[in-house]
Formats: C-alpha cells, sequence, structure tokens
C-alpha cells in the first residue's frame, strides 16, 4: 500500500470516529431530556390523581337531610370507615373554627369533644416523597346539629 492510500484511510477512520462520537452524545442528550419529560409527566398525573381524590373525597363523607345532599361532611361517618384503601397516602381533616388550643385527634371515646379525624394513615417505609394538597370544608357535626369550619389535606407519598 502506498502512504497516500494509508493516510485516506486513516482519516476517513478519524472522521467516522468523531460521527460516532458525535452521535453517541446526541442519543444521550436525546435521552436525558426524554427521561426529564416524563419524570415531569409523571409529577403531573400525581397532582391530578391527587386533586381529584381530594374533590371526591367530600362526596363519600358527604351529610345528606331526606334525600338532599349538602355539602358538609358528616363527622359521624368519618370514624366508621376504617376499612378504606387510598394506598400509600394519609386524609386528616381538622377543625379551624371555632379554634382550639391543642389538637384533639377523634375517636369513639371523645366525639365529638375533638377536631382532628385522621381518616385514613397509611405509610410505606421505602416512599420517602410527598406529596401534600388541602381545601377547606365545612363539618358537621350531628349530636349537636352544629357546622364548624375544617381543613381537608391529603398527603400522597412516592
Amino acid at each position: 500500500m502506498n502512504k497516500k492510500g494509508m493516510v485516506q484511510l486513516q482519516e476517513s477512520i478519524l472522521v467516522m470516529f468523531f460521527v460516532m462520537i458525535i452521535i453517541i452524545m446526541g442519543l444521550i442528550v436525546f435521552y436525558k431530556f426524554s427521561l426529564n419529560s416524563l419524570h415531569n409527566y409523571e409529577m403531573e398525573y400525581r397532582e391530578q390523581q391527587l386533586l381529584s381524590s381530594l374533590i371526591s373525597f367530600p362526596s363519600k363523607f358527604g351529610y345528606t337531610y331526606l334525600g338532599s345532599s349538602n355539602n358538609a361532611i358528616d363527622t359521624s361517618k368519618l370514624k366508621l370507615y376504617n376499612d378504606l384503601n387510598y394506598g400509600f397516602r394519609k386524609v386528616i381533616i381538622k377543625q379551624v373554627y371555632p379554634v382550639s388550643s391543642d389538637d384533639i385527634e377523634c375517636n369513639a371515646q371523645n366525639y365529638p369533644n375533638c377536631n382532628t379525624f385522621i381518616v385514613y394513615n397509611k405509610q410505606s417505609p421505602i416512599l420517602k416523597n410527598v406529596l401534600i394538597e388541602s381545601m377547606p370544608v365545612s363539618l358537621y357535626y350531628p349530636l349537636t346539629d352544629q357546622y364548624n369550619a375544617g381543613k381537608l389535606t391529603i398527603q400522597i407519598y412516592y
């Protein structure tokens, strides 16, 4: 082989090597952007899931009078639902008005003289991230026939 042919062969190999490096770098950048986009879609899905459960939750424990639905959560129903399965999340309803100096968790013995209902609480030792959303609700206490202001908080662990 002559020297001119060897130089051209080495140049071709060198050009192919650089082209391959550029293609590999492009694939890596594309993979990173795709992974980031997938993570954003996952977070949007989790937020949508949280908001839909936040909107639909009060209707499950709603107060009805003679068949007509009122926009309030019946607090007597909250202590009856122990067999719920919402996945890894925590659902808390707290009375915020009238203001109480200390948090008293509700159970069968102290109801209605309490202000915090832990409706559902299932945590995973593996999942460390949490997404929290709250909304104001009206709480109805049927034993005393009074309405109080409350805050519904849902925490999703992922």
